[in-house]
């Protein structure tokens, strides 16, 4: 009896239960980021295939759909810039399902359009592959120096080393990483910009200010994150170009992309050349005596190839990549001892492996990666000291881990990294160290909330780095927070980073006038404060227009300058400076007027000396600097007019001796785009310098005068295999 009676309330209650979840039908609740950032997605659109039902996420990316069926469910979400993601759910009556979906960014192919997405940290800025494109640049420098708060110092003309400064920082503060792999020098911390084309970038982010608490030494000042792109289907590619002082060019691109079932396979390969002549005509500064001369030995020719390939399956992905370059150029030196018979070669080789996946609301990624490179510098007759045959080797292998985890809105990521990195150099004296060993692990944090329609965030981050060539390891926090809505962001960080001292600052070979300094410290950035507003989409008459502004203050405690002393012997050592400015940066569009665009940036960087010795500002650093472009297109042809703006440097102070006067440059573009069928293209006509100045960043290193270019492009557009029912989480 009693057994009778516990069967009939157990079913009572199962009917019970059942009855109750019918009335409550399925709900579903989630996040849309974007993969890779974490970054939320505002106004992606969450919809139910064959249902109607749809949603738009929030500021903070979240979304939630109620009346849905029970049952498995085709959840298709979209945003513009972004590849659309298709995933199966599986629902239930009175239970709420989660879904967490992270975009890929994907390149818009809009003519006349340029698409600039800003991360949600104060001074970041992200280029995507359709502005690569349009901005017709060659190589990285060129895309990078329009860029508020970036300067870009080129030793000649095209082909010639160009390294980057951010907010007046040295070179070797600012940390270039490819595909998360570090590409400075190992011998002198800095990054030849002139060494990475853009055939087979897809993305590139430029993060200012203080950025040690995520990516360690040498991000004292600045990131460049730069991203390989990957095939959205069948493609090919050819670019050809020819220009003044000998210039020529090419470049071939392949891609494929084959989806079956749940498995997605991509492979992208892309290979460039170039060469130039260089030997351009200048005007000799007064200090050199005057007139006009030729700049010979200043040719440049090298390759680089790149292949990428993915698999894809469910919620895990594989990718790995190959890269190799090589490189020769001539070395002519300073206008003053010219070297018409220095040269350099180059050749790098390396290549990466890496996994990623997510379940639920996790995320993890790990990557392999390794290379090798060798730069040989010889002069037989130099034009002082003795002759030369220099070798640098340098081989390194790293491996990284990170794991994120989506709480609702919120996001908490940590990571660790290793690397290895062995050397051997004929530049450095006896005794200096043949490898070194990098550890580092961090933490980072998204706290979101919204209150009373405003978006809020607090990003805290904390990094710890041990290299073994210092004698102790770093910490650099990081604390940033930021408030908005639709049309405005208002943000706020402080934090710290350091650089250590490079190899040729502590161990280069001593000779004529030039001494090394073992002794040097790290740089420090011990606290880094800056508040940046952003304005978007507002609209002022018939113009649409987006702005930024951001100022800092960045003092740092023993930045490394090469300093003559009383007997005129270069040597680096530490100098406190002062560093603080402001970037502002503004875009507007004419609806009205197909493809018309203006664009503006303005930057004040002050970096001062801190010692009774040395004063004013820091040499070869400029204080002001600016940029300017407007486009249209008028009957199918596209006009760009750009200019750039350098203000005065100087080598001492009170700059009577050897000073370089501001220079404004101003350059011409004319793209007249077509397509036919398939296969689309375009024709470009290019001048630098249109007005002939007489310029140059450094006073040794003159920039070429009035140049011109022609480039021709025929591209098959990216054609997609046929789309399966079900596909992963991260599919087109």
């Amino acid at each position: 009896m009693m057994l009778r009676s516990l069967r009939f309330l157990f079913l009572l209650l199962a009917c019970g239960v059942h009855a109750l979840h019918a009335q409550f039908p399925p709900e579903l609740r989630g996040r849309v980021t974007e993969r890779g950032s974490g970054a939320p997605i505002p106004g992606a659109v969450v919809e139910v295939a064959g249902s109607g039902l749809r949603t738009a996420a929030t500021a903070d990316g979240g979304f939630h759909l109620r009346g849905l069926l029970p049952g498995e469910q085709e959840v298709r979400v979209r945003a513009f810039g972004y590849r659309t993601s298709t995933r199966p759910v599986q629902t239930e009556n009175g239970r709420s399902t989660w879904l967490s979906v992270a975009l890929e960014p994907e390149a818009v192919a809009l003519e006349g359009i340029r698409v600039t997405a800003v991360r949600s940290e104060t001074g970041a800025t992200t280029l995507n592959r359709a502005e690569i494109e349009t901005s017709g640049a060659r190589e990285l420098s060129e895309l990078l120096r329009d860029q508020a708060g970036v300067v870009v110092t080129r030793r000649g003309g095209p082909g010639s080393p160009a390294h980057v400064s951010i907010r007046g920082s040295s070179a070797d503060e600012v940390l270039v990483l490819l595909d998360g792999v570090p590409v400075n020098s190992l011998l002198t911390g800095e990054a030849d910009l002139s060494t990475i084309p853009l055939e087979a970038v897809g993305r590139v982010t430029v993060l200012r200010g203080a950025q040690s608490a995520r990516y360690g030494g040498r991000a004292m000042a600045g990131v460049i994150l730069v991203e390989t792109r990957r095939s959205a289907g069948t493609e090919l590619g050819a670019r050809l170009r020819a220009g003044s002082w000998g210039e020529l060019g090419a470049a071939l691109s392949a891609g494929t992309r084959a989806d079956v079932g749940r498995t997605v396979l991509d492979g992208l390969a892309t290979a460039e050349w170039q060469q130039v002549a260089g030997d351009f005509p200048y005007a000799v500064p007064a200090v050199g005596g005057g007139g006009e001369s030729i700049r010979r030995n200043a040719d440049a020719a090298g390759w680089n190839g790149l292949a990428t390939g993915s698999l894809r399956r469910g919620e895990t992905e594989v990718r790995a990549r190959v890269e190799a370059l090589g490189l020769e150029r001539g070395m002519p030196g300073s206008i003053v001892r010219s070297a018409a018979t220095a040269r350099q070669a180059q050749d790098r080789l390396s290549g990466s492996v890496s996994a990623a996946g997510h379940r639920g609301v996790a995320e993890w990624t790990v990557t392999l990666d390794a290379g090798r490179q060798r730069a040989a510098y010889h002069d037989h007759a130099p034009p002082f000291g003795v002759p030369y045959d220099d070798e640098v080797k340098v081989g390194s292998a790293g491996a990284s881990v990170s794991a994120t985890a989506l709480l609702g809105a919120n996001v908490l990521a940590a990571g660790a990294e290793v690397r290895r990195i062995g050397f051997a150099s004929t530049m450095l004296a006896e005794g200096a160290p043949d490898g070194q060993a990098l550890i580092g692990a961090w933490t980072q944090g998204r706290l979101s909330r919204e209150v009373s329609g405003i978006h809020l965030e607090i990003l805290p981050g904390l990094r710890v780095d041990h290299n073994t060539l210092l004698d102790r390891a770093f910490l650099s926090p990081r604390l940033g927070a930021s408030g908005g809505a639709s049309r405005w962001t208002v943000r706020a960080s402080v934090g710290s980073a350091y650089s250590p001292p490079s190899l040729a600052d502590q161990f280069f070979q001593e000779g004529v006038m030039v001494r090394p300094n073992p002794n040097l410290r790290p740089e420090r950035v011990r606290m880094e404060v800056e508040g940046s507003l952003e304005l978007r989409d507002l609209l002022l008459g018939p113009a649409r227009l987006d702005a930024e502004f951001a100022a800092y203050r960045a003092d740092v405690d023993g930045m490394i300058l090469w300093s003559p002393d009383h007997r005129f012997v270069w040597a680096p050592d530490n100098f406190d400076v002062h560093r603080s400015g402001w970037d502002a940066s503004a875009r507007a569009s004419l609806p009205a007027l197909r493809s018309t665009e203006l664009q503006a940036t303005l930057s004040r960087a002050a970096v001062e000396y801190d010692t009774p010795v040395l004063s004013g500002q820091v040499i070869y650093r400029p204080r002001w600097t600016a940029s300017g472009r407007a486009a249209a297109s008028l009957l199918g042809v596209r006009t760009e007019i750009s200019t750039r703006y350098v203000g005065e440097r100087r080598t001492v102070e009170n700059p009577r001796l050897n000073r370089l006067p501001s220079h404004t440059l101003f350059d011409a573009r004319l793209t007249r785009h077509w397509s036919a069928g398939a296969w689309g293209g375009e024709l470009s006509l290019s001048a630098e310098n249109l007005l002939d100045r007489d310029a140059a960043m450094l006073l040794d290193y003159p920039y070429p005068r009035r140049s011109w270019a022609l480039s021709a492009r025929l591209r098959r557009e990216p054609r997609r295999a046929s789309a399966p029912a079900t596909r992963s989480p991260h599919d087109p």
